[in-house]
């Protein structure tokens, strides 16, 4: 078993280095993934930009989402004294989207080790955090402009969220202590509002959950609770993304101790 690991552990390492420094990550003490796939600026050296066909895609990056994902990773440190687990695509969405399918993530064969590095973290981090902790959740942090004010919640409509919900009901999607809920409470606009049940089909179009918490999600027979969380642009913008930051890790640490122990 032991050789396993460290053979799973210098594949993966393996990865990240064949990709250049194109994927950021972090292993943690709390049972909790922070994705960024959309935030990063830098050029793939050998791979070539995708070209926009129509409304097929966007190649537009989520602005300082991962940013965003790193102050909350050290704003939640500080409250809980533990980190989350972290992964941050600093590759620019012209070339690789990391929250689709490999067919339609990018278009040249230069590209794919930076997406195979991406998913290679996430994986690991997902493997690791089932074999560690008896719950666990990924939030895939995103960026919208469409609802510059508000937090859009993304579970497919409740699949992705489908053992949360087994064992929690939707008081840990919709509820007070849910992260949606302590949004709430704290006067962001959320979409769908938390009257609506997780299950109902009233996420909103288009950000209702992409590849990440498809692929990942505990409707998956490896995967764990997963959720897309859509920062509007108004969020993200200057110092007003750190009080973004600090009141997200803030609802995820009230999420944490109430159904994550």
């Amino acid at each position: 078993m032991i050789r396993l690991l460290t053979a799973l552990l210098l594949a993966c390492a393996g990865a990240f280095a064949q990709a250049g420094g194109l994927v950021h990550s972090e292993t943690g003490g709390l049972p909790v993934i922070l994705a960024a796939p959309h935030g990063g600026l830098q050029d793939v050296p050998g791979c070539e930009e995708r070209i926009p066909a129509g409304n097929r895609f966007v190649n537009r990056p989520d602005v300082r989402t991962d940013r965003l994902a790193r102050s909350i990773a050290d704003e939640l440190e500080r409250l809980t004294g533990q980190a989350p687990y972290l992964v941050i695509a600093n590759f620019h969405r012209n070339y690789i989207d990391a929250n689709r399918r490999a067919e339609e993530a990018y278009g040249s064969p230069g590209c794919a080790a930076a997406y195979e590095a991406y998913h290679a973290a996430v994986r690991g981090h997902v493997d690791a955090l089932r074999a560690k902790f008896p719950h666990a959740m990924l939030f895939d942090i995103h960026g919208q402009s469409a609802f510059p004010g508000a937090i859009l919640r993304g579970t497919r409509h409740g699949g992705t969220v489908q053992a949360l919900l087994a064992r929690a009901g939707a008081p840990a999607v919709t509820g007070p202590d849910s992260v949606f809920g302590r949004f709430a409470a704290m006067g962001y606009t959320v979409m769908p509002p938390n009257d609506n049940a997780p299950t109902e089909r009233v996420e909103t179009k288009n950000y209702a959950g992409g590849h990440t918490v498809d692929l990942y999600g505990s409707h998956r027979a490896q995967g764990i609770d997963a959720m897309q969380l859509e920062f509007g642009s108004d969020l993200r913008e200057g110092a007003r993304l750190e009080q973004t930051a600090k009141d997200t890790a803030q609802a995820i640490a009230a999420f944490y101790r109430r159904f994550l122990r």
